[in-house]
């Protein structure tokens, strides 16, 4: 009996945090933030039937990673947003809107050529592509 129920409770164990993360492949886990591991039951102790054992807990799952905003690459939440970038996106969604731009001169004058979709938005990867470009134009 013993045997048995130290097999369902490691049964139990085992299975909880799969059926966890088969229940919303959408959301991946953040390598930055990591669940919290299982607890295993405890082997039973003579005593009562209620004293015996201590039931399993389940591992809690991780939270699930955070998007970037509209017009930010993956690989841009890993580095620091340039300053002047950082400084006009006034709303914080990521993206410098004609108004926005109106806090710099040189963003203003230079926002058409700096949205090269048209959507009426510069994001960081139109802001990067428009910075390298002047940074070649200077050499």
């Amino acid at each position: 009996m013993k045997n048995i129920l130290t097999t369902l409770a490691l049964t139990a164990v085992t299975a909880l945090p799969l059926a966890a993360t088969a229940a919303d492949p959408a959301q991946p886990a953040s390598p930055a933030q990591r669940a919290t591991p299982a607890v295993p039951a405890t082997p039973m102790q003579s005593g009562t039937p209620a004293e015996r054992a201590t039931p399993a807990q389940p591992a809690t799952p991780a939270e699930p990673a955070k998007t970037p905003p509209k017009g930010v690459p993956p690989e841009a939440g890993r580095t620091e947003l340039p300053p002047m970038f950082k400084e006009l996106d006034q709303d914080k969604d990521g993206q410098i809107s004609k108004d926005e731009s109106k806090r710099s001169a040189e963003a203003q004058a230079n926002f058409d050529s700096m949205d090269s979709d048209h959507n009426g938005k510069i994001s960081l990867v139109e802001w990067n592509a428009a910075d390298k470009a002047k940074q070649r134009s200077k050499q």
